[in-house]
C-alpha cells in the first residue's frame, strides 16, 4: 500500500470494503505533516541568516524523514490491524468454552488493533517537537505559514489517533487493560494539544506581526 498513488489511496479509502480507515488516514496526515518539517528545513539549512542553526537544521530534516517513514509503516499497520478483532467475533460460542475462547481471542486482537493509534501519537509528540525546534531557530518570512499549516495537520493526527485508540479500548472487557491503554493515550493527548495550541498561536502571530512573540506576549512571566 505504501507505494500506491495517492489517487489509488482515496479510492481505496473511499470503497466500501473499510479498508484502510479513519486510522490508515490519520497516519497519511501525520506523514504530510512530517514532510512539511522537511520541506521548511529544506529550503531554510543553506540560508546565511541561519548559519549558526545550519546544524539543528539539517538535523531536524533527518528525524523528519524519520518520522514521516514511521507513519507510513502505521498507515498500513493500521489498515489491516483489526482483522483479528473480525476474525476474533466469528468464532462460534455455542458452548461455555467456545464464548471463553472467542472472549481471549477478542482481547488479544483488540490489545492488538490499539498499537499503531498509539504508537502514532507518540511519534505525533516527536513531531510536534521538531515543530517546536524550527520555531526556536526562528524561522522567518510566509514560509512559517507552513509551519502553521504542519502543526495543525499534526494536532489532527493526535486527536484523532486518540479516537482510534478509544474506539478498540470502548470494546474491551479487561478494565485494567483498558485503563492503561486509555490512561496513556489521554497522557499523549494533553502533552501533545498543549504544545500544538502554543505553536499555533505563535506561528500565527508571527504571520500577523511579523515577528515571533515575546515571552510577555506568550504570558510568561
Amino acid at each position: 500500500m505504501t507505494e500506491q498513488s495517492i489517487s489509488d489511496y482515496l479510492n481505496q479509502l473511499q470503497s466500501e470494503n473499510g479498508l484502510p480507515g479513519g486510522g490508515s488516514a490519520t497516519a497519511l496526515v501525520g506523514a504530510m505533516s512530517a514532510a512539511l518539517v522537511h520541506m521548511v528545513s529544506e529550503i531554510q539549512k543553506d540560508k546565511k541568516s541561519l548559519k549558526d542553526s545550519r546544524q539543528e537544521v539539517l538535523t531536524i530534516l533527518e528525524e523528519a524523514e524519520e518520522v514521516r517513514e514511521h507513519f507510513e509503516k502505521l498507515k498500513d499497520q493500521d489498515a489491516i490491524a483489526f482483522e483479528p478483532v473480525s476474525k476474533a467475533y466469528k468464532l462460534p460460542k455455542d458452548t461455555e468454552e467456545q464464548k471463553s475462547s472467542r472472549q481471549r481471542a477478542i482481547e488479544e486482537g483488540l490489545h492488538g488493533a490499539v498499537q499503531p493509534p498509539l504508537s502514532m501519537m507518540k511519534t505525533t509528540l516527536k513531531l510536534i517537537e521538531l515543530y517546536e525546534r524550527l520555531a526556536r531557530i526562528p524561522i522567518k518570512g510566509s514560509i512559517v505559514n507552513d509551519i502553521a499549516v504542519g502543526v495543525l495537520f499534526a494536532r489532527t493526527t493526535l486527536q484523532s489517533s486518540h479516537l482510534n485508540v478509544l474506539v478498540n479500548t470502548n470494546f474491551m472487557k479487561d478494565e485494567q487493560t483498558k485503563k492503561e491503554l486509555e490512561g496513556l493515550g489521554n497522557t499523549y493527548l494533553v502533552q501533545g494539544e498543549e504544545k500544538a495550541d502554543q505553536l499555533y498561536a505563535d506561528s500565527k502571530y508571527y504571520l500577523m506581526h511579523k515577528k515571533w512573540p515575546s515571552m510577555d506576549v506568550r504570558g510568561v512571566q
